[in-house]
């Protein structure tokens, strides 16, 4: 291995769409520490006429379900000073229009992001949370905004970093409009 290869000590685990997206944006990340990206599976947009009790139990619970399995198979590979790191779709996160489903879930996982920065204090594990704007999703380029962050939270340095939620939207999370 050269000096300019990054050394990959990253699972990226949960099966979403932006799974590949992660994974070129850690090609140029060295990670100081045992780490996980969890990448959850968001369902797409569906007009609130058509969710019914059993969708939302497929489509959220599912979902979730699947992020906490990750999760507990990921405890066993984080050592004190071990990084997990949420990478979620920007959009269902600030509200959209038949966004019901995947906003449940993006919410649901931040706020088990939020719970398990603290329970994983203990340990010495950060647990942080990247929203990610589509556009930058679709066109990311392995150097740009995500790999960047990921360089922070994973590389030295970033064990002190926890329970942070940080958007990569080009600010388009400022003045959230509300209902």
């Amino acid at each position: 291995m050269t000096a300019s290869t990054p050394t990959r000590a990253v699972h990226v685990v949960g099966g979403g769409e932006l799974s590949p997206t992660v994974d070129r944006a850690l090609t140029t990340v060295a990670a100081s520490a045992s780490s996980a990206c969890v990448v959850a599976r968001v369902p797409g947009r569906t007009p609130l006429t058509e969710l019914t009790d059993a969708r939302l139990a497929e489509e959220v619970g599912g979902a979730l379900e699947a992020v906490l399995a990750s999760v507990q198979g990921e405890l066993a590979h984080l050592r004190p000073g071990g990084r997990l790191v949420f990478v979620l779709p920007a959009e269902p996160l600030m509200a959209v229009p038949g966004g019901a489903a995947a906003s449940a879930v993006t919410n649901g996982v931040l706020s088990m992001a939020r719970t398990l920065s603290i329970e994983l204090a203990r340990d010495a594990v950060a647990v942080n949370v990247l929203a990610v704007a589509a556009e930058d999703a679709n066109a990311i380029d392995p150097a740009g905004p995500l790999a960047a962050q990921l360089a922070a939270l994973l590389g030295p340095g970033g064990e002190r970093i926890t329970g942070q939620e940080i958007y990569l939207t080009g600010g388009s999370d400022l003045g959230r409009l509300r209902p």
